[in-house]
């Protein structure tokens, strides 16, 4: 009983590696389809982050709205994403507000967007009201936050960006905002 969390004796680190191979062989083996051989559209791109992101999918959040560098998602009114207080309960928020932020940033990568990984490293979200009905996720990812010469970096190079979202009600009231580090990877290839 005294050890936690370390079943199979394997370090943190050896984990935390073994988990991030198979986060990159998993989104690297879903392939994106495009329109054109070299560069997926937004629909497709859009489409594919509907698709590929399980927990996204079970929860109903949906990116709707698709552009360089923006997104908007909308999680509908449900009872099954509602708190003990019959609002919706926070993960779910938080959910929907990371979805935009990863479609957004999938966006604003257009160009490699299929030789980039990209995993949450931090994030921060501030609830401002109680959220009801359907709700929006607005979020953009700055191109200022993207290396200079992105789609010519070798692989292997690493960057962060930081990206921002708002939550957003039917009346447009807003909700909460929040911000989203990703670590991306070039990958080769």
């Amino acid at each position: 009983m005294g050890r936690t969390g370390n079943v199979t004796g394997a370090s943190r680190g050896d984990f935390l590696g073994t988990a991030r191979s198979r986060w990159e062989i998993s989104l690297n083996s879903h392939p994106l389809p495009s329109t054109t051989p070299q560069l997926p559209s937004f629909e497709d791109i859009r489409a594919f982050v509907n698709e590929v992101v399980p927990f996204q999918k079970f929860v109903g959040a949906e990116v709707r709205e698709l552009g360089p560098g923006r997104a908007v998602a909308a999680l509908p009114d449900s009872h099954d994403t509602r708190n003990h207080v019959g609002t919706t309960h926070a993960a779910a928020l938080f959910l929907l507000a990371e979805a935009a932020a990863g479609a957004a940033l999938a966006g604003a990568l257009r160009e490699r967007v299929t030789a980039t990984v990209f995993i949450l490293r931090e994030s921060r979200i501030e609830y401002r009201r109680k959220a009801l009905g359907e709700i929006r996720a607005v979020a953009d990812a700055p191109v200022e936050g993207i290396p200079e010469g992105y789609p010519d970096l070798p692989a292997g190079e690493r960057f962060d960006v930081t990206v921002r979202a708002h939550l957003q009600n039917a009346e447009g009231e807003f909700l909460a905002g929040a911000a989203f580090t990703y670590h991306c990877k070039i990958l080769p290839g």
